[in-house]
């Protein structure tokens, strides 16, 4: 917290210290942030430095924010960890939820955070109230996923099983040819699973014993 504090007072000179003091005594910023990693301050500091430049640029004063003012600056954003927005995430997602599994995802966050929504829902959504509900659930799960990446979590892809909508085209023919072929097996008499030596004798007497 020392450090912090001689920090925002390089930045911001005396009126920080004239509105905070030279550390934190009534222990006001500590209760903000304590629970924020070290990533997390950077990234605040970083936004204080921008908003000082901007102030400078425009010609204005730039003020110490409050802590929680401080804390909220430190939340990380997907762009700071070098993912998309959120909005490009979500126009990314949207554009190919239909084939999901033959796009080159910017980012496995965002193919991630489609799944955890649901290729169907996504693909079949047709009303406006249904659409921002899902685009609400959409951002929660990759705001989810961007804390992770910024915990040093490396995301690796997952295959799941079970949902149609999760298969490619070649996926669900081969599929399809699979439960047809074994649909004639069960109405010829076949047992389900079968050995080698069953297969060869199930079709010599198919073929009349030769």
């Amino acid at each position: 917290m020392d450090e912090l504090f001689n920090t925002l007072g390089e930045l911001y000179g005396s009126k920080f210290a004239s509105q905070w003091g030279v550390f934190d005594e009534t222990g006001a910023w500590l209760a903000e942030l304590q629970f924020l990693a070290p990533a997390q301050l950077g990234i605040g500091l970083r936004r204080v430095r921008q908003q000082i430049q901007e102030a400078v640029r425009a010609g204005t004063e730039a003020w110490p924010p409050t802590p929680l003012a401080f804390a909220a600056m430190c939340q990380p954003k997907p762009e700071d960890m070098g993912l998309p927005s959120e909005g490009e995430a979500w126009r990314e997602m949207v554009a190919n939820a239909n084939q999901p599994s033959l796009h080159r995802w910017s980012h496995e966050a965002v193919r991630m955070a489609g799944a955890a929504v649901g290729w169907w829902d996504l693909t079949h959504g047709s009303s406006g109230t249904h659409t921002s509900k899902l685009e609400r659930t959409f951002r929660t799960e990759y705001a989810a996923l961007v804390n992770r990446v910024m915990a040093g979590e490396q995301l690796q892809a997952r295959t799941l099983i079970g949902h149609d909508s999760q298969l490619s085209r070649a996926e669900l023919a081969e599929r399809v040819s699979r439960e047809a072929a074994q649909r004639q097996a069960e109405a010829a008499g076949m047992p389900p699973r079968m050995n080698s030596e069953q297969g060869m004798r199930s079709l010599r007497a198919a073929l009349g014993g030769r």
